[in-house]
């Protein structure tokens, strides 16, 4: 990946907002993340960092030990409960929109019947409107985002239940 790339990818990330942006592309895997606030300003610039940037590597072999986290980036999240039922979560960092357009109805609600291939809701991310689909089949137990909120990668959306 060329110098000219990665300051695309930094000036995507200073337009859209983004704290951390991870990219693979055939062999070459980039991840970039934005100053931490309690970096001082000398050091950071306003601009963003590359944090990690090399070929992938083979996945480590059971009972190997856990890597250190890269220095300036924080430890993920504990992942929730597992919930009963299906999840389906965000494929991409973006805006969760529970409608196509704001007064009308919601695609999916708590209770209703859907299919595989069903339209449940709408992330939009970098100007695009992306529809995200029922994966299986099932009925909508909980809606785990509020409308017009900000999602990550891979963050929880829906539960459905055979």
């Amino acid at each position: 990946m060329d110098l000219q790339r990665i300051e695309q990818l930094a000036a995507l990330m200073q337009r859209f907002g983004l704290q951390m942006l991870e990219i693979e592309e055939g062999e070459t895997s980039i991840k970039l993340g934005m100053p931490r606030n309690d970096v001082p300003e000398y050091l950071s610039h306003g601009v963003p960092r590359v944090v990690h940037s090399m070929a992938p590597l083979p996945h480590a072999a059971h009972g190997s030990a856990p890597q250190a986290p890269l220095s300036g980036v924080s430890a993920p999240a504990p992942a929730p409960a597992a919930r009963p039922g299906h999840t389906v979560k965000s494929p991409f960092v973006g805006t969760f929109y529970r409608s196509s357009s704001p007064g009308s109805d919601a695609f999916a609600e708590v209770g209703k019947r859907v299919k595989k291939g069903d339209t449940l809701c709408i992330i939009e991310a970098m100007k695009l409107m992306n529809e995200i689909e029922a994966d299986k089949d099932g009925t909508i137990t909980e809606i785990l985002v509020a409308n017009e909120q900000p999602v990550e990668f891979d963050q929880p959306l829906f539960v459905i239940e055979p």
